[in-house]
């Protein structure tokens, strides 16, 4: 479906190139308030400096030749050649013309805004558009086939996926779902730590709570919990039949046999919330690939004290190093990750790593070794994401049972379901800290913004039950005239826009936003007017409304990852 907004910004940057010569950058936007107009356009602001600038050189220059000359020579007072930002804004109003059946109105605002209001033939014309092309209303040939990987999650191995580690679950799988709509092709990954201290520390967790006998009496155990009474019986289990262990070679197998048992669970948890990856990736495969991957970095290497450093004191890292193999021949768990990003990098086009924010150091050293492997680190986005503190109305939740030191994604997945789990967790931008309300997410009512949204959608699946089998090409969408019914229509038509912008940004709360701004819209739409009457050409017209707001509405809950139930 053509965007208009692309259209605007398509005409808007040839005036430009015509009156400065070159390209500017400068903004076509939806106004906060509708009164502004459906787009609205910063250019005349934007060129007005441009030019000033140019301007003020030319005067310099002209003042200093009549400066050197007899006096008798005027210069040119380009000044008034240029005039005000909204004469400018007016000026570009007068090149666009009003033959635009797009448009019902282009005006210029002070302080030198262009407003765009699209025209109700327009927006009618939009909404068969809509119910013609259904479920790829807003699918975009953006990404022309590249080949973007997204990886989340990868949490910590050695114990249950935690509520914190999982928000970058549906974070992640909503970038993906995005991306494809915009045409490009998506591998979801997911990257397992499976090797290093952190194992044997799970290994030895085990070992002691099987044999508190044998634990010093200063040593604390580093995992705790429920979960590890219960790793504890399925690690004995697999180890019934190896007599004989000494306590290394017990901790050790404990270790790698306890991972592989917290991955399955920690991909089941994923499973739970709707997200199925297309590879795992496990450290111990990646390992033995480090020494030819190295080659490749050898002048950003240097050995100090025995150890090997990653020093290539570009602009990412400048002075600080990073130990990529310890001296007591080791590789460490960054070398892995070079490895792994070498690999991403090699068969993507844009390469994805979705992180907690305690990640924040960690990106630097990412950016510096994907542009020492030889690949453009503009290529590599890393976005990070906030912790949740979990609530229950006032009360904040502090403990898990099962894990003993932190709330686990498990429990609150079967406490509110998928649907609410999700859509809670992306309603605010990943960069900030969030509470999550348990109370709220569970509730049956309006105030909980996912049974808000899919009762929107429920209601409309109950009315084209009523209605029965319409054709709703014989629809006179002229007939659609309150304030309810076009407010609703221009909400539905900037979804295709919403896609293509989130697909770059990765803002994905503003498509949870975007999906309580359809269903107010529809709720005031519902109440305002009625849809079946005795008008058979009004019933359908509103009809073909309702059609376009329900695939509206799918798609954009599709994306989020939540269901549209047909009954509540």
């Amino acid at each position: 479906m053509e965007n208009p907004k692309d259209k605007i910004y398509s005409v808007l940057n040839e005036i430009a190139l015509e009156m400065v010569g070159l390209e500017v950058e400068f903004k076509v936007e939806r106004p906060k308030d509708a009164v502004h107009g459906d787009f609205s356009s910063n250019i005349a602001l934007i060129l007005h400096k441009t030019i000033k600038t140019g301007l003020s050189h030319a005067i310099r220059n002209a003042r200093r030749e009549l400066a050197k000359s007899s006096g008798k020579s005027s210069a040119v007072d380009f000044s008034l050649k240029l005039g005000s930002p909204l004469e400018l804004a007016k000026e570009i109003v007068s090149q666009l013309g009003s033959s635009n059946s797009e448009f019902d109105k282009i005006e210029a605002i002070a302080p030198g805004f262009i407003n765009f209001y699209l025209s109700k033939k327009y927006l009618f014309s939009q909404i068969q558009k809509i119910i013609e092309e259904g479920n790829s209303y807003g699918s975009l040939a953006l990404g022309k086939g590249k080949k973007v990987s997204v990886e989340f999650v990868s949490a910590n191995p050695t114990g249950p996926l935690h509520i914190g580690n999982a928000r970058g679950g549906p974070l992640g799988d909503t970038i993906a779902n995005v991306l494809q709509k915009a045409g490009f092709a998506v591998t979801r990954e997911y990257l397992q730590n499976d090797v290093g201290g952190q194992v044997d520390r799970l290994g030895e967790a085990i070992y002691f709570h099987l044999h508190p006998d044998q634990k010093q009496e200063n040593y604390e155990v580093q995992y705790q919990g429920k979960y590890i009474k219960e790793l504890a019986v399925d690690v004995e289990e697999a180890l019934a039949e190896d007599d004989g262990l000494s306590q290394g070679e017990f901790i050790e197998k404990a270790g790698k046999i306890a991972v592989k048992i917290m991955l399955d669970e920690i991909l089941k948890d994923c499973e739970l919330m709707g997200i199925k990856f297309d590879k795992v990736t496990k450290e111990s495969d990646l390992r033995h690939k480090v020494p030819e991957v190295l080659e490749k970095i050898k002048k950003s290497l240097k050995e100090n004290e025995g150890a090997l450093w990653f020093a290539p004191n570009d602009e990412f890292l400048k002075d600080r190093e990073t130990v990529v193999k310890k001296s007591n021949g080791q590789f460490t768990y960054f070398a892995a990750d070079i490895v792994y990003h070498n690999e991403k990098m090699m068969q993507n086009d844009v390469v994805i790593d979705i992180l907690g924010a305690n990640h924040s150091g960690h990106v630097p050293r990412l950016m510096a070794i994907v542009k020492a492997l030889g690949f453009d680190p503009n290529n590599l986005k890393v976005i990070l994401y906030q912790w949740i503190r979990l609530k229950r109305g006032e009360e904040i939740v502090k403990m898990s049972k099962r894990a003993g030191t932190f709330v686990t994604a498990r429990e609150v997945l079967d406490e509110v379901g998928k649907d609410a789990f999700r859509f809670f967790l992306l309603m605010q931008n990943s960069s900030t800290h969030m509470d999550f309300d348990l109370d709220l997410a569970k509730k049956k009512a309006s105030d909980n913004p996912v049974f808000y949204v899919q009762y929107a959608y429920t209601r409309i699946c109950s009315i084209f039950k009523k209605a029965g089998n319409l054709n709703f090409e014989d629809a006179d969408l002229n007939l659609l005239k309150t304030d309810e019914e076009i407010n609703l229509i221009r909400h539905l038509i900037s979804f295709p826009g919403l896609v293509e912008d989130i697909s770059q940004n990765f803002t994905v709360n503003l498509l949870a936003n975007y999906a309580l701004e359809i269903a107010s819209h529809f709720h005031k739409f519902y109440e305002a007017n009625q849809v079946i009457t005795d008008d058979k050409k009004l019933t359908y017209s509103r009809l073909a409304l309702l059609k376009a707001t329900q695939i509206t509405l799918k798609n954009t809950l599709d994306l989020l990852g939540v269901s549209t139930p047909e009954k509540m």
